[in-house]
């Protein structure tokens, strides 16, 4: 293999040397030119191309990373979230029943059922019942199993009765 290069080497030299003076300086001249075109083609070219590629990309990107640093941030809250137990049995029983006297509901009847809990109350405002059962369900983190309601005489009141659990449980 050494010994073909060399033979292609020498092929060339003497070609080349045959070659009248200007005729030299033509083909030198068009090699370089034709190696600048190629370095500018195959490097030059392209990297300014990308550069430019890259450049007008960045808001995009940087708009993207901010977007998912918020998405981050928000599932660090979420986790924090998902740790808190809520309460089961006696206890969710306890805490319902603060939270009904706290909203002004008189006279619930609480029954604890395995880990959930029934409340039944008679003649109570229809939309502060809903108020209280949505807080709960926030900040108590329980869902509602079932929940019945009948209309009272008086317009807006309700007889509703609601069977809710830890959030958790299936």
């Amino acid at each position: 293999m050494e010994a073909q290069i060399r033979a292609i080497k020498a092929a060339l030299t003497e070609w080349f040397e045959a070659r009248e003076p200007r005729e030299k300086r033509l083909l030198v001249a068009g090699g370089a030119l034709l190696a600048v075109v190629l370095l500018y083609s195959l490097l030059w070219a392209p990297a300014w191309d990308g550069c430019s590629r890259i450049r007008a990309s960045l808001p995009l990107l940087q708009d993207e990373v901010a977007q998912m640093q918020t998405q981050l941030d928000e599932v660090r809250s979420l986790k924090g979230a998902a740790a808190i137990r809520a309460p089961q049995g006696l206890a969710l029983r306890d805490a319902l029943t603060t939270s009904l006297s706290q909203a002004g509901i008189p006279a619930p009847q609480i029954t604890v059922l395995g880990k959930g809990v029934q409340v039944e109350v008679k003649n109570v405002p229809f939309g502060v019942w809903m108020g209280w059962l949505d807080e709960v369900r926030r900040s108590d983190h329980v869902r509602v199993v079932s929940a019945h309601a009948t209309g009272e005489a008086q317009p807006g009141h309700a007889n509703v009765s609601v069977t809710v659990q830890p959030a958790a449980e299936q």
